[in-house]
């Protein structure tokens, strides 16, 4: 029996949303999961064979004196770590077994997102122009050789958050303020810091005081995913993105694959694919944000993880015919999995949002969500009763309510207007906080 460490997987209904769903084929493949995370319910020991208490993600010395401990008294066959939370862990974990996971630089590399610049730079793999900036003079003088408008934000892969686009030389000093404000609280900056402590890189620059401005990439936002198998990217498809209108940068909807021409298309899985090597990324799933502007493709950020929105499995499920989360599980238990993507087959996943500060106070029934599953979509809440929402820029800003994935034959762009049509429909109460 092989026993699997899981760090980090997400929120309690997710993660027991997910195991309940795969126990079985786990079990038939002798497969036993220890869950290590640091909001641990007596409910999960229903569904994993055991858990590990950790401390919050950003307390990652912490983190690792408690797992490393953990991990020199079990013995242990893979370390799936596929969260932002969990990456840094992750490659520490995988690193002390000698099993297969995305290395320790290549993870840092991900999670910095001026280091990642750096790198791709030397390598020549298209990007914006960017800079280390303190203040607002820096801004300014950037913003004065590359022109407005320009984006903030903080060093620190943080999921859309603290992200800030500044049209004009007037905007700076609020933006640069909101900025740097947040930097002090983000458990995205905080986690970046320890894991140089832990590991004793000097990352060169200070993240709780430094942030990036880069040029403003226009364009249409796309994406791929897939899995990194050794050295070998496998990709699911280049995915197109609808963005929340600026000055947010949130998702809203995703296209499977996007509808463009292939020339487009090979464009996009290259840039992908040289990102990748410049990194050295490897044994991991991955997620690269881009744009593509007259046909060519540049770089936004590059992730060094599975993609984390709600649906995202089901939505790659239709073209592979396999959950990623189970592609990377292979991938951590030493395999070599492969899959063959659809090409008789176009879908989308569409989003609910709220950008409100409040308590979810109503969320759908399953009888409201069945409604929509018998027309052919899937269905699912991202948030559940009683849940918390914040508002941009709230460092734990998360605007997702429930999501409505669709197929059609022909076209995403159709699907996603009937999957947005269906989840606009779905009723939500939001109770707004109390000051």
């Amino acid at each position: 029996m092989a026993t699997v460490l899981i760090i980090y997987p997400g929120s309690v209904h997710f993660r027991q949303e997910q195991m309940a769903r795969h126990r079985a084929l786990l079990a038939e493949l002798g497969i036993r999961t220890v869950l290590a995370d640091d909001f641990v319910q007596d409910s999960d020991r229903e569904v994993f064979d055991d858990v590990v208490a950790l401390p919050p993600c950003d307390r990652v010395v912490e983190g690792w004196r408690v797992l490393e401990r953990w991990l020199d008294a079990h013995a242990v066959d893979a370390v799936l770590a596929q969260s932002e939370p969990a990456i840094f862990l992750g490659a520490l974990a995988a690193r002390k077994i000698g099993r297969p996971g995305i290395g320790v630089e290549a993870a840092l590399l991900c999670v910095s997102k001026f280091l990642c610049r750096r790198e791709l730079e030397r390598a020549r793999v298209p990007q914006p122009r960017f800079r280390l900036a303190r203040d607002a003079q820096d801004v300014r003088a950037f913003a004065a050789d590359a022109g407005y408008p320009v984006v903030l934000k903080a060093t620190a892969s943080a999921l859309g958050r603290l992200v800030t686009l500044v049209g004009s030389a007037q905007e700076v000093d609020a933006a640069v303020a909101l900025v740097r404000a947040g930097l002090g609280d983000s458990t995205d900056i905080l986690r970046l810091r320890e894991f140089g402590r832990c590991t004793g890189i000097d990352l060169g620059y200070d993240p709780a005081n430094e942030f990036l401005v880069e040029s403003f990439a226009r364009g249409a936002p796309v994406e791929t995913d897939g899995i990194v198998v050794g050295g070998e990217p496998r990709s699911f498809g280049v995915t197109e993105q609808i963005l929340m209108k600026p000055p947010l940068f949130f998702i809203e909807g995703y296209l499977l694959p996007a509808d463009r021409p292939q020339t487009e298309l090979d464009e996009i899985e290259r840039v992908s694919d040289a990102a990748l090597a410049a990194l050295g990324v490897s044994d991991t799933g991955y997620s690269i944000e881009m744009k593509l502007d007259g046909g060519k493709a540049s770089v936004i950020e590059v992730n060094g993880r599975l993609g984390w929105d709600e649906g995202f499995g089901d939505l790659f499920e239709v073209v592979t015919g396999s959950q990623p989360g189970f592609l990377c599980l292979q991938l951590a238990l030493g395999a070599r999995p492969g899959f063959e993507r659809r090409r008789d087959v176009r879908c989308a996943v569409a989003y609910q949002s709220t950008c409100v500060d409040g308590v979810v106070r109503r969320v759908p029934s399953p009888g409201e969500l069945a409604a929509i599953e018998r027309t052919g979509a899937r269905a699912g809440l991202a948030v559940h009763l009683d849940e918390r929402t914040y508002a941009p820029p709230h460092p734990d800003a998360t605007p997702h309510l429930a999501w409505v994935l669709v197929t059609d034959p022909t076209s995403s762009r159709a699907a996603y207007a009937r999957a947005h049509e269906a989840v606009e429909r779905l009723q939500f109460e939001i109770e707004p906080a109390q000051a």
